[in-house]
Protein backbone atom coordinates (compact mmCIF):
# COMPACT_ATOMS: atom_id res chain seq x y z
CA UNK A 1 0.00 0.00 0.00
CA UNK A 2 2.65 2.21 0.93
CA UNK A 3 4.70 1.80 -2.19
CA UNK A 4 1.67 2.47 -4.34
CA UNK A 5 1.13 5.94 -2.53
CA UNK A 6 4.63 6.12 -3.38
CA UNK A 7 4.27 5.69 -6.78
CA UNK A 8 1.41 7.94 -6.95
CA UNK A 9 3.20 10.95 -5.78
CA UNK A 10 5.97 10.42 -8.21
CA UNK A 11 3.35 10.09 -11.01
CA UNK A 12 1.78 13.51 -9.57
CA UNK A 13 4.76 15.67 -9.56
CA UNK A 14 6.15 14.45 -12.59
CA UNK A 15 2.19 15.29 -13.78
CA UNK A 16 2.68 18.71 -12.71
CA UNK A 17 6.69 19.45 -14.05
CA UNK A 18 5.41 18.41 -17.28
CA UNK A 19 2.88 21.14 -16.54
CA UNK A 20 4.76 23.71 -15.83
CA UNK A 21 7.11 23.35 -18.50
CA UNK A 22 4.14 23.80 -20.83
CA UNK A 23 3.22 26.89 -19.45
CA UNK A 24 6.48 28.38 -19.75
CA UNK A 25 6.50 27.23 -23.43
CA UNK A 26 3.31 28.67 -24.03
CA UNK A 27 4.10 32.12 -22.37
CA UNK A 28 7.47 32.15 -24.32
CA UNK A 29 5.94 31.74 -27.47
CA UNK A 30 3.78 34.84 -27.07
CA UNK A 31 4.73 37.70 -29.07
CA UNK A 32 7.58 39.66 -27.00
CA UNK A 33 7.02 43.37 -28.42
CA UNK A 34 6.29 46.15 -26.12
CA UNK A 35 2.66 46.83 -25.05
CA UNK A 36 2.28 50.45 -25.71
CA UNK A 37 -0.90 52.12 -24.32
CA UNK A 38 -2.17 55.91 -24.84
CA UNK A 39 -4.21 57.04 -22.29
CA UNK A 40 -4.98 60.85 -21.66
CA UNK A 41 -1.71 62.96 -21.61
CA UNK A 42 0.39 60.00 -20.99
CA UNK A 43 2.03 56.96 -23.04
CA UNK A 44 2.51 54.03 -20.63
CA UNK A 45 5.53 51.37 -22.04
CA UNK A 46 5.38 48.05 -20.80
CA UNK A 47 8.54 45.79 -22.07
CA UNK A 48 10.24 42.55 -20.89
CA UNK A 49 13.77 43.28 -20.43
CA UNK A 50 16.25 39.77 -21.41
CA UNK A 51 17.16 37.79 -18.25
CA UNK A 52 18.94 34.62 -18.12
CA UNK A 53 17.06 31.74 -17.28
CA UNK A 54 17.42 29.55 -13.75
CA UNK A 55 16.87 26.11 -13.38
CA UNK A 56 14.59 23.68 -11.36
CA UNK A 57 14.87 20.26 -10.99
CA UNK A 58 12.12 17.72 -12.13
CA UNK A 59 12.73 14.26 -10.54
CA UNK A 60 11.02 11.41 -12.61
CA UNK A 61 11.06 7.75 -11.08
CA UNK A 62 13.37 5.23 -12.51
CA UNK A 63 10.67 3.37 -13.19
CA UNK A 64 8.94 5.91 -15.93
CA UNK A 65 12.92 6.57 -17.23
CA UNK A 66 16.52 5.26 -16.91
CA UNK A 67 18.01 9.00 -17.65
CA UNK A 68 19.47 11.23 -14.86
CA UNK A 69 17.41 13.86 -13.96
CA UNK A 70 17.16 16.88 -16.29
CA UNK A 71 17.48 20.71 -14.98
CA UNK A 72 14.21 22.31 -16.80
CA UNK A 73 14.99 25.90 -18.07
CA UNK A 74 12.46 28.44 -16.20
CA UNK A 75 12.75 32.29 -17.26
CA UNK A 76 11.30 34.35 -14.79
CA UNK A 77 8.96 37.45 -16.04
CA UNK A 78 9.79 40.66 -15.34
CA UNK A 79 7.56 43.78 -16.67
CA UNK A 80 9.31 47.51 -16.18
CA UNK A 81 6.71 50.42 -16.92
CA UNK A 82 7.74 53.44 -18.36
CA UNK A 83 6.05 56.55 -18.53
CA UNK A 84 6.13 59.76 -20.79
CA UNK A 85 4.22 62.77 -21.50
CA UNK A 86 2.88 63.20 -24.71
CA UNK A 87 3.57 66.66 -25.52
CA UNK A 88 0.93 67.09 -28.39
CA UNK A 89 -2.15 65.72 -26.28
CA UNK A 90 -5.04 68.08 -25.95
CA UNK A 91 -4.56 67.52 -21.84
CA UNK A 92 -1.13 68.46 -21.85
CA UNK A 93 -1.97 71.70 -23.78
CA UNK A 94 -5.09 72.41 -22.25
CA UNK A 95 -5.63 76.16 -20.42
CA UNK A 96 -4.12 75.57 -16.48
CA UNK A 97 -7.39 75.67 -14.41
CA UNK A 98 -5.04 76.04 -11.20
CA UNK A 99 -1.77 77.81 -10.37
CA UNK A 100 -0.36 74.50 -9.73
CA UNK A 101 -0.97 73.48 -13.17
CA UNK A 102 0.15 76.53 -14.45
CA UNK A 103 3.41 75.41 -12.68
CA UNK A 104 3.67 72.06 -13.94
CA UNK A 105 2.77 73.31 -18.10
CA UNK A 106 5.62 75.69 -17.49
CA UNK A 107 7.91 73.01 -16.22
CA UNK A 108 6.73 71.14 -19.11
CA UNK A 109 7.24 73.91 -22.04
CA UNK A 110 10.94 74.74 -20.71
CA UNK A 111 11.60 71.01 -20.97
CA UNK A 112 10.05 70.67 -24.57
CA UNK A 113 9.61 67.62 -24.79
CA UNK A 114 10.19 65.29 -27.91
CA UNK A 115 8.11 62.98 -30.15
CA UNK A 116 8.65 59.63 -29.33
CA UNK A 117 10.48 57.19 -32.00
CA UNK A 118 10.32 53.21 -32.05
CA UNK A 119 14.08 51.93 -31.92
CA UNK A 120 14.12 48.01 -32.09
CA UNK A 121 11.12 47.06 -30.40
CA UNK A 122 11.37 49.96 -27.62
CA UNK A 123 9.52 53.79 -27.68
CA UNK A 124 11.65 56.25 -26.36
CA UNK A 125 13.40 59.80 -27.15
CA UNK A 126 15.00 60.20 -30.20
CA UNK A 127 18.53 60.76 -29.60
CA UNK A 128 19.72 64.18 -28.87
CA UNK A 129 20.91 65.66 -32.13
CA UNK A 130 24.16 67.91 -31.90
CA UNK A 131 23.98 71.04 -33.68
CA UNK A 132 26.55 71.74 -36.23
CA UNK A 133 29.49 73.51 -35.56
CA UNK A 134 29.18 77.05 -36.05
CA UNK A 135 30.82 78.08 -39.14
CA UNK A 136 33.06 81.06 -39.29
CA UNK A 137 32.05 83.63 -41.30
CA UNK A 138 35.39 84.15 -43.32
CA UNK A 139 36.03 87.63 -44.62
CA UNK A 140 38.19 87.63 -47.92
CA UNK A 141 41.69 87.88 -46.94
CA UNK A 142 43.06 91.97 -47.20
CA UNK A 143 44.20 92.53 -51.03
CA UNK A 144 47.65 94.20 -49.99
CA UNK A 145 48.19 95.88 -53.49
CA UNK A 146 50.83 93.19 -54.80
CA UNK A 147 51.50 92.35 -58.16
CA UNK A 148 50.11 88.53 -57.29
CA UNK A 149 46.89 90.54 -56.91
CA UNK A 150 46.61 90.25 -60.88
CA UNK A 151 47.58 86.89 -60.97
CA UNK A 152 44.95 85.34 -58.04
CA UNK A 153 41.76 87.31 -59.23
CA UNK A 154 42.21 86.23 -62.89
CA UNK A 155 43.19 82.45 -61.64
CA UNK A 156 39.74 83.10 -59.59
CA UNK A 157 37.80 84.06 -62.34
CA UNK A 158 38.67 81.24 -64.20
CA UNK A 159 38.21 78.55 -61.17
CA UNK A 160 34.09 80.68 -61.73
CA UNK A 161 33.79 80.06 -65.25
CA UNK A 162 32.66 76.20 -64.37
CA UNK A 163 30.74 76.62 -60.91
CA UNK A 164 29.70 72.99 -60.61
CA UNK A 165 32.21 70.95 -60.23
CA UNK A 166 31.50 67.71 -61.60
CA UNK A 167 33.05 64.07 -63.49
CA UNK A 168 32.00 60.60 -63.99
CA UNK A 169 31.51 60.12 -59.67
CA UNK A 170 28.85 63.07 -59.80
CA UNK A 171 28.95 66.52 -58.53
CA UNK A 172 31.64 67.78 -56.46
CA UNK A 173 31.07 71.46 -56.05
CA UNK A 174 30.81 70.56 -52.15
CA UNK A 175 33.86 69.59 -51.22
CA UNK A 176 36.11 72.64 -51.69
CA UNK A 177 33.37 74.74 -49.50
CA UNK A 178 33.60 72.37 -47.13
CA UNK A 179 37.27 72.20 -46.79
CA UNK A 180 37.75 76.01 -47.07
CA UNK A 181 34.81 76.22 -44.18
CA UNK A 182 37.02 73.75 -42.08
CA UNK A 183 40.15 75.82 -42.39
CA UNK A 184 38.37 79.06 -41.54
CA UNK A 185 39.65 80.28 -44.94
CA UNK A 186 37.35 81.87 -47.79
CA UNK A 187 37.12 79.64 -50.91
CA UNK A 188 39.42 81.91 -53.34
CA UNK A 189 41.30 81.41 -50.54
CA UNK A 190 41.26 78.09 -50.03
CA UNK A 191 41.81 77.03 -54.03
CA UNK A 192 43.77 79.39 -55.13
CA UNK A 193 45.84 81.00 -52.71
CA UNK A 194 47.22 77.62 -51.62
CA UNK A 195 48.84 76.76 -54.54
CA UNK A 196 52.51 77.69 -54.97
CA UNK A 197 53.28 81.37 -55.73
CA UNK A 198 55.59 80.34 -58.93
CA UNK A 199 52.98 77.44 -59.95
CA UNK A 200 49.97 80.52 -59.86
CA UNK A 201 52.67 82.60 -62.01
CA UNK A 202 53.04 79.68 -64.22
CA UNK A 203 49.10 79.33 -64.88
CA UNK A 204 48.00 82.82 -64.97
CA UNK A 205 50.66 82.62 -68.32
CA UNK A 206 49.69 79.89 -69.71
CA UNK A 207 45.72 80.48 -69.27
CA UNK A 208 46.16 83.68 -71.10
CA UNK A 209 47.63 82.53 -73.93
CA UNK A 210 44.85 79.89 -74.40
CA UNK A 211 42.58 82.79 -73.99
CA UNK A 212 44.37 84.50 -76.84
CA UNK A 213 43.91 81.05 -78.43
CA UNK A 214 40.05 81.21 -78.24
CA UNK A 215 40.60 78.16 -75.78
CA UNK A 216 38.17 78.98 -72.76
CA UNK A 217 39.23 76.84 -70.10
CA UNK A 218 38.43 75.90 -65.94
CA UNK A 219 39.92 74.11 -63.33
CA UNK A 220 37.99 71.02 -61.37
CA UNK A 221 40.33 71.35 -58.99
CA UNK A 222 43.13 73.48 -57.68
CA UNK A 223 44.90 73.42 -53.74
CA UNK A 224 43.94 70.18 -51.95
CA UNK A 225 44.56 69.83 -48.31
CA UNK A 226 44.26 66.16 -46.81
CA UNK A 227 41.35 66.85 -45.88
CA UNK A 228 39.89 67.23 -49.08
CA UNK A 229 42.24 64.62 -50.45
CA UNK A 230 40.00 62.36 -48.18
CA UNK A 231 37.13 63.60 -50.05
CA UNK A 232 38.47 63.18 -53.61
CA UNK A 233 37.21 60.45 -55.50
CA UNK A 234 38.75 57.91 -58.47
CA UNK A 235 42.03 58.18 -59.22
CA UNK A 236 43.65 59.70 -56.59
CA UNK A 237 47.06 60.19 -54.65
CA UNK A 238 46.94 58.77 -51.02
CA UNK A 239 46.00 61.13 -48.34
CA UNK A 240 48.94 63.68 -47.95
CA UNK A 241 50.93 62.55 -50.96
CA UNK A 242 49.38 64.42 -53.26
CA UNK A 243 51.05 67.62 -55.32
CA UNK A 244 47.80 69.20 -55.32
CA UNK A 245 48.97 70.35 -51.65
CA UNK A 246 49.30 67.16 -49.90
CA UNK A 247 51.39 67.60 -46.31
CA UNK A 248 53.77 65.14 -46.74
CA UNK A 249 54.33 65.68 -50.50
CA UNK A 250 53.91 69.46 -50.37
CA UNK A 251 54.13 70.96 -47.28
CA UNK A 252 50.44 71.72 -47.63
CA UNK A 253 48.84 75.51 -47.74
CA UNK A 254 50.38 77.96 -49.68
CA UNK A 255 52.41 74.67 -51.67
CA UNK A 256 50.07 72.83 -54.31
CA UNK A 257 51.72 72.27 -57.09
CA UNK A 258 48.81 70.78 -59.30
CA UNK A 259 45.34 71.13 -60.53
CA UNK A 260 42.73 69.24 -62.34
CA UNK A 261 41.84 71.12 -65.69
CA UNK A 262 38.90 71.17 -67.94
CA UNK A 263 37.10 73.40 -70.29
CA UNK A 264 34.89 76.22 -68.76
CA UNK A 265 31.06 74.48 -70.67
CA UNK A 266 32.65 70.74 -69.72
CA UNK A 267 31.85 69.50 -72.63
CA UNK A 268 35.41 70.29 -74.40
CA UNK A 269 38.28 69.11 -72.22
CA UNK A 270 39.73 67.28 -74.54
CA UNK A 271 40.67 70.96 -76.81
CA UNK A 272 41.86 72.47 -73.21
CA UNK A 273 44.36 68.85 -72.95
CA UNK A 274 45.62 68.70 -76.26
CA UNK A 275 46.82 72.65 -75.93
CA UNK A 276 48.18 71.51 -73.14
CA UNK A 277 50.50 68.64 -75.09
CA UNK A 278 51.19 71.23 -77.57
CA UNK A 279 52.41 74.09 -75.57
CA UNK A 280 52.23 73.60 -71.91
CA UNK A 281 56.17 72.86 -72.07
CA UNK A 282 56.56 76.10 -72.82
CA UNK A 283 55.29 77.38 -69.43
CA UNK A 284 56.95 74.69 -67.31
CA UNK A 285 53.36 72.38 -67.27
CA UNK A 286 52.67 69.10 -68.38
CA UNK A 287 50.38 66.20 -67.91
CA UNK A 288 52.12 63.10 -66.64
CA UNK A 289 48.79 60.94 -66.56
CA UNK A 290 46.89 61.37 -69.97
CA UNK A 291 45.48 57.82 -69.51
CA UNK A 292 44.07 57.28 -66.00
CA UNK A 293 43.93 61.28 -64.92
CA UNK A 294 43.95 62.85 -68.15
CA UNK A 295 42.71 66.42 -65.91
CA UNK A 296 45.69 66.43 -64.20
CA UNK A 297 48.89 68.91 -64.97
CA UNK A 298 51.81 69.98 -62.75
CA UNK A 299 55.15 71.81 -62.91
CA UNK A 300 57.58 69.94 -65.08
CA UNK A 301 61.14 69.30 -63.21
CA UNK A 302 63.04 72.26 -63.77
CA UNK A 303 60.68 75.57 -63.92
CA UNK A 304 62.79 78.34 -62.11
CA UNK A 305 64.20 79.73 -64.96
CA UNK A 306 60.65 79.91 -66.71
CA UNK A 307 59.03 81.42 -63.82
CA UNK A 308 61.65 84.05 -63.45
CA UNK A 309 61.00 85.03 -66.91
CA UNK A 310 57.55 85.29 -66.77
CA UNK A 311 57.05 87.04 -63.38
CA UNK A 312 59.76 89.49 -64.63
CA UNK A 313 57.62 90.23 -67.95
CA UNK A 314 54.42 90.89 -66.01
CA UNK A 315 56.01 93.07 -63.48
CA UNK A 316 57.70 94.97 -65.79
CA UNK A 317 54.40 94.71 -68.53
CA UNK A 318 52.32 95.84 -64.94
CA UNK A 319 55.39 99.07 -64.23
CA UNK A 320 54.53 100.20 -67.95
CA UNK A 321 50.85 100.63 -67.84
CA UNK A 322 51.19 102.10 -64.59
CA UNK A 323 53.39 105.21 -66.04
CA UNK A 324 51.14 105.21 -69.15
CA UNK A 325 48.28 105.64 -66.96
CA UNK A 326 50.12 107.99 -64.62
CA UNK A 327 51.34 109.85 -68.01
CA UNK A 328 48.14 110.47 -69.01
CA UNK A 329 46.58 111.75 -65.75
CA UNK A 330 49.44 114.36 -65.68
CA UNK A 331 48.64 115.47 -69.38
CA UNK A 332 44.48 115.98 -68.87
CA UNK A 333 46.11 117.60 -65.44
CA UNK A 334 48.12 120.03 -67.56
CA UNK A 335 45.04 120.21 -70.39
CA UNK A 336 42.82 121.07 -67.31
CA UNK A 337 44.94 123.94 -66.37
CA UNK A 338 45.54 125.36 -69.59
CA UNK A 339 41.91 125.88 -70.02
Amino acid sequence: MLAHRALGFKLAGFALAVAVVALINQQLGQHAEPVVETTHNETVVYRQPASRPTYVQAEVSDLMTDDEDEAVPYYPRSVQTIRFVNPNSKEANRAPASAGDSTRLASREAVEPQPMVRVHGFVAFPAKQEPDAAIPTVSPRKRDGGFMDEVDDYLWEVYQRLPVKKDSTGDFSWKDVAAAQRMAVGLQDYVIGGMDPHFREQLYHAGRAMDAAGVQWSMLSAFRDDYRQRLASGFKASIGNSLHGGSRRTGGYGHGRAIDITSADGNNAEVVWEWIDKHGGEYGLRRPMPGPDPAHIQQTADTHKIVFAQHNKRIKSASNNMRRRHAGGAKKIKLARAR
